[in-house]
């Protein structure tokens, strides 16, 4: 009996512990702003930093390209 005992104790505790990062996870995504952490979020992101980052860093390659003089 002990065996089984400690089979069901330790399903019981994985099964628990998914449900609650699934829960856990919705609760956090819905009162943080995890736009660019959670691509898979099933909301809408109130902003994209990693496009704006991107657009920031071509912005300074474009501005350091038109910069300095092309050597022939």
């Amino acid at each position: 009996m002990g065996v089984a005992r400690n089979l069901v104790k330790s399903a019981l505790r994985g099964a628990y512990t998914r449900v609650m990062d699934k829960l856990g996870s919705k609760l956090v995504a819905g009162m943080a702003d995890t736009s660019s952490d959670a691509p898979d979020a099933y909301y809408a992101p109130k902003r994209d930093a990693y496009a704006q980052m991107v657009a920031e860093e071509e912005a300074q390659k474009a501005a350091k390209a038109s910069g300095r003089p092309r050597s022939a």
